[in-house]
């Protein structure tokens, strides 16, 4: 993840992610959900996304989430099945957007510039990468990235017709990537 200077996804994973992270929030809890795809060259192609199992805790301190040993062993087999790569974590908190100590000390991803997505009030917003905060893992640190950076990363496509190999998948997206690096 380090190298990856694009990364690419539709419309629709946006809209999926909001959707399940706004089903925790309507409950009053944060929402979690992990982006995999695949990486060739220095483009990261989001492919799907996945809501682990994981257990909400609401309290006095505030809201959280916890994924368990077991879905992390079973998230593991499925990534080593799949040939799947880990491209990023979205979670929801319910007011701003920013990494927590909490957040930078407990995530899933922890790969060399791995990506966190952090979505504000619960989830109640737009879809819109642009709105939520966004952070990239440098030298074991979790750094924002500023507006510019976080257009300049991701890069959108409104529609993705399913059913497509990896293969077409790729190609359909280098296509349209005019002016970016993949």
């Amino acid at each position: 993840m380090k190298d990856v200077k694009t990364v690419t996804l539709s419309e629709s994973v946006l809209a999926e992610t909001n959707q399940a992270l706004r089903m925790y929030g309507e409950r009053g809890y944060e929402g979690f959900v992990l982006w995999f795809g695949t990486i060739e060259d220095q483009c990261a192609y989001v492919e799907r996304v996945y809501v682990p199992t994981q257990d909400s805790i609401q309290s006095e301190e505030g809201v959280g989430y916890l994924v368990s040993n077991n879905t992390l062993f079973e998230l593991n087999k499925f990534l080593s099945e799949t040939g799947l790569r880990m491209i990023a974590q979205v979670h929801s908190h319910p007011g701003r957007a920013y990494h927590s100590a909490t957040d930078d000390q407990y995530a899933v991803v922890t790969i060399e510039g791995g990506l966190s997505l952090v979505v504000p009030y619960f989830a109640r917003g737009p879809a819109d990468i642009m709105q939520w905060a966004v952070y990239r893992l440098n030298h074991g640190f979790w750094n924002e990235l500023s507006l510019r950076e976080t257009r300049d990363l991701f890069y959108s496509k409104t529609t993705v017709t399913s059913g497509s190999s990896r293969s077409e998948f790729i190609a359909r997206w280098k296509g349209r990537l005019k002016g970016k690096t993949c």
